[in-house]
């Protein structure tokens, strides 16, 4: 493994001392190694803390998953370590709420006998529970269920908004005119894009056991007089969608 990383930037000379202290998904054929870490030496860089868990994640060509390259594990770590670096800093402002914290980007140093290689590594917050796919929804109340699913609509809404404002920016000739259009980097109202009719709320059935259509009009009737009539045109309900067939609608 005599390649290294692809060279970057310095933003600040730092260096932290990290113990890995349980796994969380690791070995070969992923594109990260995910470790729960804990600093044990943040005098160079203060804001990483060094009183909480927090998620290590490394990005390491030596066990990375090569269907996703097969011919340049390199570039597949780069590509992922890169982009990872990108949306954290560019969602900086959903961190701590929508999106966990993130603690900086590292070159960690693996020693081999008298050898040793660098891989990139972030850092982010831990968050100590079970994924909603690892839940039973029966276990929660109705009232429960429906502010997690509320939690998830603003979530989505504040992403989506983010990320067409990333796309407008016009220095980027891969943001095409249709795209821009979609995302236009200003809040659209869940009225238009959580419509029944759209089915997103299908991933969750299993959560839901109330009539979907009702409850977002209820929750989110104060966005009604945001919605432009420009974005009523792109996000019309067409009579195909009212007949065509999909996940199990919940009406």
């Amino acid at each position: 493994m005599s390649p290294e990383p692809a060279t970057g930037r310095l933003r600040w000379s730092r260096s932290i001392i990290i113990k890995l202290t349980k796994e969380i998904r690791v070995g070969c054929d992923k594109r990260s190694q995910i470790f729960v870490v804990k600093c044990l030496n943040n005098s160079n860089s203060p804001y990483v803390p060094i009183d909480q868990n927090m998620v290590a994640k490394i990005y390491d060509p030596l066990y990375h998953d090569f269907s996703f390259n097969d011919e340049d594990p390199f570039l597949g770590v780069d590509y992922d370590y890169t982009h990872e670096c990108a949306a954290y800093m560019h969602l900086s402002n959903l961190q701590g709420s929508v999106i966990p914290r993130f603690f900086g980007s590292y070159t960690l140093t693996i020693n081999l006998g008298e050898n040793s290689r660098h891989v990139r590594l972030i850092l982010i917050e831990h968050i100590d529970g079970l994924s909603m796919d690892r839940l039973n929804p029966e276990m929660f109340p109705r009232e429960e269920r429906q502010e997690i699913m509320k939690q998830i609509i603003n979530g989505e809404s504040s992403l989506y908004t983010k990320y067409g404002s990333r796309l407008l920016d016009d220095r980027n000739p891969s943001n095409s005119k249709k795209e821009k259009q979609y995302h236009p980097g200003v809040a659209i109202s869940p009225l238009l894009r959580w419509n029944v009719v759209y089915r997103r709320q299908a991933y969750f059935h299993e959560w839901i056991d109330w009539p979907w259509q009702a409850w977002l009009e209820a929750q989110y009737k104060d966005t009604e007089a945001t919605i432009t009539a420009e974005q009523r045109e792109i996000w019309a309900i067409e009579d195909w969608m009212l007949e065509a067939k999909g996940p199990p609608p919940i009406e």
